[in-house]
């Protein structure tokens, strides 16, 4: 007959088996919060880059700079004030 102490060796085993299921299962849920999670931020941020790339090229756009120039009071060099090579 197989003895007491295997038995409840067995039994522990199978009891350590099903919480390390338990445990991992816990773990997978989590990540995949954190994935989903992570996947919302990355959208945001690239929409937020697209936002920045349009701004970019709207503000450098020519007649933006001469306008904004002008608003701060610049105006364009006289012949005296440009360097040639």
């Amino acid at each position: 007959m197989i003895s007491r102490m295997v038995i409840f060796v067995f039994v522990v085993h199978i009891g350590l088996l099903a919480g390390a299921k338990v445990w991992l299962s816990y773990l997978r849920v989590d990540t995949e919060q954190q994935v989903a999670t992570l996947k919302k931020e990355k959208a945001s941020l690239v929409q937020d880059v697209q936002t920045l790339k349009l701004e970019v090229a709207s503000m450098t756009r020519p007649d933006t700079l001469r306008r904004l120039a002008r608003e701060m009071g610049m105006a364009a060099p006289t012949a005296m004030q440009v360097v040639k090579p």
